[in-house]
């Protein structure tokens, strides 16, 4: 794997909850936007559905589409993962503040440094075929 796709990746596993968040709030805002004020000029021969409209805003926006494929990849990728890999995932990309190298990540799962990089490859890998990005 290409090193900047294993960071590309990395960064993504990195603010996974972020997304997540950032998710939630781009619906709410989505389907609570209010519609525009009439000015009184008609806008045609069928009536507001705006049950429609908001549907078709979150279907059509584009930002929050790649964040859901994204977060939804790597969701799938997880589930996958065996019990000591997702330590892996835990103590080096969502521990904050992150105060271990990753030799001390390695110590403190019980494994060899060789192991603890085979480990972020094969997370990673796991993660990019979920993405459909080339490996």
């Amino acid at each position: 794997m290409k090193k900047t796709t294993r960071d590309y990746i990395e960064a993504e596993l990195r603010d996974y909850h972020k997304t997540l968040g950032e998710i939630a709030n781009l619906k709410e805002d989505l389907l609570n936007e209010s519609p525009l004020p009439p000015d009184g000029m008609p806008r045609g021969s069928t009536k507001s559905d705006p049950t429609f409209q908001r549907t078709v805003k979150l279907i059509t926006c584009r930002q929050l589409g790649y964040m859901c494929r994204v977060s939804e990849g790597i969701a799938a990728a997880l589930d996958s993962l065996p019990p000591e890999k997702m330590a892996l995932v835990k103590l080096k990309y969502w521990t904050k503040p992150q105060t271990l190298t990753d030799i001390g990540m390695s110590i403190k799962l019980n494994c060899h440094r060789n192991t603890f990089y085979l480990w972020r490859n094969e997370v990673c890998e796991e993660i990019a075929k979920q993405l459909g990005i080339p490996v």
